[in-house]
């Protein structure tokens, strides 16, 4: 039976939880102070590093999410699922229909919560009789999601893990880690940055249910008390085992993210997932292989099984795209890029507070022309410049990889190629014998050497 992630922080046995709880704040808590120390304060004292640790810690304890606890009760649900909610009596079209089915209402939902929140901003507590009808609607919808809740993430599951076969992704001839995800709303990732330069000097999850004045609150007192600039994030997935995945968003969007976080689980099995934190490169060359062999496997599968949907996916795109090559059109990923390239400038430059005003003068913009963007600041780029091949990313990392992949005949040997990978030099040099056998021999080339280590096609 799922429930929500606050139900299931609390719910694990008391021993169990009080057991793994401790070791993992211990670590926890040493790996965030050492990250502090070098990220923030270069030389300073431990005194001033553990100070400005406890500080940040202090603003988010109550709301910091419990990710053992979860996983305990996440795992032990997923396998009771392979028992109980098999989807073989049902045929591939009965299988898509009942996902679009439950996928539907997860965004009527959505809405009904969103028309809950415009009431109470708009009248208070007299918005109370009014939504009271409203609320009775959403808790019918969910108790009729929860009923085929488990069947539709086993039918996904194996949708993804059929695309990943049939691309010759496997590990000992099958799927490996297992496709597992729970629909899930992922906990929000708290990031904080230096004021003078862009990076992930901090982060910690929070729990999915933090009211949106006491995010606002937390960054503001980073800032004001802690000189740090401090961004709390909306996620639509988390590379936990299980993966958790939000269902109130678009089936290719759903399918995409499933591959991605499935892709982290896959990596953690080698070197490149392994050092995932150990550097700001390094997390973005996991993000954007990721995000690459994501929307691969995401849309192979929409086309495999979901016909009619990639069809008008397509014709959607081809159609946006003919509307943003018009001279009027406002490019968000132009303007972001240029932001950012402007923003890196000024605090090169030391100008910190220029580049600040600047944000806010860029995120009113952004605003204006329908991106609703609430904060725009060093730990916003920081957080969305890990993702190389987005907007907000100004490393060349994520270029490199693009040309990577495109220099590499499928998934499964560019996901071999990359996963050894454990520093941007690995990259450069793949990069280069690639484009060197491309040039030499052509793309029919039945084996290639990468970084010293057999690659065959």
């Amino acid at each position: 039976m799922r429930q929500s992630a606050e139900a299931i922080s609390y719910q694990t046995t008391a021993s169990v939880r009080a057991k793994w709880r401790i070791w993992a704040r211990t670590l926890r808590n040493l790996f965030a102070a050492c990250v502090v120390a070098v990220a923030l304060l270069g030389g300073a004292s431990v005194d001033s590093v553990t100070q400005i640790h406890y500080s940040i810690n202090s603003k988010v304890h109550l709301w910091i999410w419990d990710l053992i606890a979860w996983e305990v009760e996440a795992i032990a649900q997923k396998l009771s699922e392979q028992f109980l909610h098999s989807a073989d009596h049902l045929s591939e079209a009965e299988q898509a229909a009942l996902v679009q089915t439950y996928l539907e209402r997860a965004r009527r939902i959505g809405e009904l919560e969103g028309k809950i929140e415009r009431l109470y901003s708009e009248k208070g507590d007299a918005a109370r009789e009014e939504s009271a009808s409203i609320q009775r609607e959403i808790e019918a919808l969910r108790s009729e999601q929860e009923a085929i809740r488990p069947i539709v993430e086993v039918i996904l599951e194996g949708q993804v893990a059929t695309t990943l076969r049939d691309q010759g992704v496997t590990l000992f001839g099958r799927t490996f880690p297992p496709v597992w995800f729970t629909f899930t709303e992922p906990p929000k990732k708290l990031v904080v940055s230096p004021r003078g330069r862009i990076l992930t000097a901090y982060y910690v999850m929070l729990q999915p249910e933090l009211p949106a004045d006491e995010r606002d609150r937390i960054e503001s007192a980073i800032f004001e008390e802690d000189n740090l600039s401090a961004y709390i994030a909306n996620i639509g997935g988390l590379g936990a085992y299980p993966s958790l995945v939000i269902d109130r968003a678009a089936l290719d969007w759903v399918l995409s993210t499933i591959a991605h976080e499935w892709v982290h689980n896959y990596l953690t099995l080698f070197p490149l997932g392994l050092n995932y934190n150990t550097s700001a490169e390094l997390t973005i060359m996991n993000e954007t292989v990721a995000d690459i062999v994501g929307e691969e496997i995401g849309r192979s599968a929409l086309e495999r099984f979901y016909p009619e949907v990639a069809r008008e996916l397509a014709e959607r795109e081809a159609a946006k795209e003919s509307e943003e090559k018009e001279p009027s059109a406002f490019d968000f990923r132009k303007e972001m890029r240029h932001t950012r390239e402007v923003v890196d400038q000024f605090l090169a430059l030391g100008r910190i507070r220029d580049a600040e005003e600047y944000m806010e003068i860029r995120r009113l913009l952004f605003v204006e022309n329908g991106y609703p963007i609430r904060k725009l600041n060093q730990a916003y780029f920081a957080f969305h410049g890990s993702y190389g091949t987005a907007p907000a990313a100004s490393s060349p990392i994520g270029p490199k990889m693009e040309e990577l992949r495109s220099l590499t005949p499928d998934v499964p040997t560019f996901l071999r190629v990359v996963r050894g990978f454990t520093s941007p030099e690995d990259l450069d040099r793949a990069l280069e014998e690639w484009r060197a056998s491309a040039s030499r021999q052509g793309p029919s080339d039945p084996a290639i050497r990468v970084s010293g280590l057999p690659v065959v096609r």
